[in-house]
């Protein structure tokens, strides 16, 4: 017996669930192109049946439950159940093995989860990576749950106001990442707003491999396409990066006309699967072949068209489109969209999403006209509802008055709108882009700096040396002396493998420098554009004041 549904968002699942009892709504991938199939009965009575565990276990909401999950059934269910049973939920990425970050645990310990799920396979890893720094912030459950075995849960923290559905957590441009509350209206809001700009609806059919527990793919692979009524197949991201022509096999065997993913997803496809190849798919299905997470350099879409254009991808299939863990997921984007001038692709707008956005002079809070540049800020029912914690952690981000109306999210990103589609040309946040994650450089230089009481993890600089190049990075360290380190070699390559085993980032070079080198502030905080900037004009050089280490 499912409980009643305790928000909107669960009582809008149920009814998809009902509405397509005897249909397939999910369907998981293998590689091998095997398909475990779920209809609404089957995914209301699985779920259903793990929203009255979680409710017996951890109480009545609000409540506070961490995924660690792998994509496939597993998180699926869990998250559907979590949702049925009114719960706050967090997922997350699986701890890598060795880790030497405290992100994991930050996060636990943040979101005030009374429990973390796991499998008995990564029980051991999760505990490991929770007792980085000090205690477990709270008990580690795993599937399948058994009543007796289940650990009691921690007291938690209540969420703030009304409990979101989801805390999706983002790095942003700070050293740990900040917890964004996602509520249960943002969801239905930002899903009905993909569905009016895409066309999406029960006739959807989607092919997902982004990761679980990144907003596009839990959001826009998971979630909108059960409530729009569709059907969705879902593939392991490890699957796209073994070989990316899984996922192009797997559009034309589900005759999908939904599935996208970063700018280096479809780069990778241009570089990995050749003419040849590409002709012998049929996607004259593939109709919304959204490009997100990353800025989308101008070139992309035609060159992705071109190569799959004898496969049957139609012209107008391929465009880009912009969003942000803040404003649930998407902002902009529309097929049909045309190359348009400059460096990076157009993201089109409907009446209906310019509404929503704004270009602000980020110093003044003025609007800036058609043209020219400055910060995009957003509005509507899908803006989240804070960020985790005291008021103070938002305040430069959320609630922004904007014509007098209060309510605008500050984006952190630069843009301009011209010829009705929005360009995004930068970023103020300092943060460096990895394979269609958004990485918070303070976060790496922590990190790498901490791996050596020479250096200062506070007199540090990471930047992307080509903003377009996604997975790449430059790390400028300040030792805490005059003195370069003396086994600089050994300890670039100590950083360099740390910091690869934590993001998967390649640091194509480290500069070691003696202290007071790097531009600052007038407050003493670090320029790391200003630094990236001279690096690019090529102003930093090794020398007997400086050692740079490919």
């Amino acid at each position: 017996m499912i409980p009643p549904p305790p928000n909107p968002l669960a009582a809008a699942l149920l009814r998809a669930f009902e509405t397509r009892a005897s249909a397939e709504q999910i369907a998981v991938r293998t590689r091998h192109g095997d398909r475990e199939v779920f209809t609404g009965t089957r995914l209301g009575t699985e779920a259903g049946a793990l929203a009255e565990t979680f409710r017996a276990w951890l109480g009545p909401p609000p409540r506070t439950l961490v995924l660690a999950l792998p994509a496939g059934p597993d998180f699926i269910l869990a998250l559907l159940g979590g949702m049925l049973a009114g719960l706050t939920l967090v997922p997350v990425p699986l701890p890598r093995p060795g880790s030497h970050s405290d992100r994991f645990r930050h996060i636990a310990a943040d979101s005030g989860a009374a429990a973390l799920l796991c499998l008995p396979a990564h029980a051991d890893a999760v505990r490991a990576a929770l007792c980085l720094d000090g205690p477990a912030p709270c008990p580690v459950a795993t599937l399948p749950l058994a009543p007796a075995r289940l650990p009691a849960p921690a007291p938690g923290r209540a969420p703030e106001g009304a409990a979101p559905a989801v805390v999706q957590y983002t790095s942003g441009s700070t050293r740990l990442p900040k917890g964004v509350r996602v509520m249960p209206e943002n969801i239905l809001a930002n899903a009905a707003l993909v569905a009016r700009a895409w066309g999406m609806d029960e006739t959807a059919r989607f092919v997902n491999w982004l990761p679980h527990y990144h907003d596009m793919g839990l959001m826009g692979g998971i979630l909108y396409p059960l409530l729009c009524g569709g059907v969705s197949a879902q593939m392991s991201p490890l699957d796209f990066i073994r070989n990316p022509a899984t996922w192009i096999a797997a559009i034309a065997a589900e005759r999908a006309g939904f599935s996208g993913g970063p700018a280096f997803a479809f780069s990778d496809c241009l570089s990995r699967i050749g003419p040849e190849q590409a002709a012998a798919y049929d996607l004259s299905c593939w109709r919304r072949a959204f490009i997100g997470a990353e800025p989308v350099p101008a070139g992309l879409p035609a060159a992705f068209r071109a190569r799959f254009a004898p496969a049957g991808l139609r012209r107008e299939a391929v465009f880009a489109c912009y969003g942000m863990a803040e404003m649930t997921l998407f902002a902009a984007g529309l097929p049909g969209t045309g190359d348009g001038t400059g460096g990076v692709a157009p993201c089109g707008l409907t009446p209906d999403l310019a509404a929503g956005l704004a270009i602000v002079d980020p110093e003044t809070g003025a609007r800036r006209p058609d043209g020219v540049e400055g910060e995009i800020w957003l509005c509507g029912a899908s803006v989240g509802a804070g960020y985790i914690g005291p008021p103070e952690h938002g305040a430069g981000s959320f609630g922004a008055r904007l014509d007098g109306h209060a309510g605008w999210l500050r984006s952190g990103d630069l843009g301009r709108i011209e010829d009705g589609a929005l360009y995004v040309t930068g970023r103020i946040k300092d943060v460096v882009f990895c394979n269609g994650r958004t990485l918070s450089a303070p976060e790496i230089e922590w990190l790498a700096c901490g791996l050596s009481p020479a250096l200062n993890p506070m007199a540090t600089a990471l930047f992307m040396p080509d903003p377009e190049t996604s997975g790449r990075a430059v790390l400028i360290a300040e030792t805490r002396t005059a003195r370069l380190p003396p086994d600089a070699e050994a300890l670039a390559r100590t950083i360099r493998h740390a910091v690869a085993g934590e993001w998967g980032l390649t640091l194509d070079r480290i500069l070691f420098l003696p202290r007071g080198r790097l531009p600052r502030t007038s407050s003493g905080k670090i320029r790391r554009r200003a630094a990236a900037e001279l690096w690019r004009a090529g102003k930093w050089q090794a020398g007997e004041m400086a050692q740079c280490l490919p």
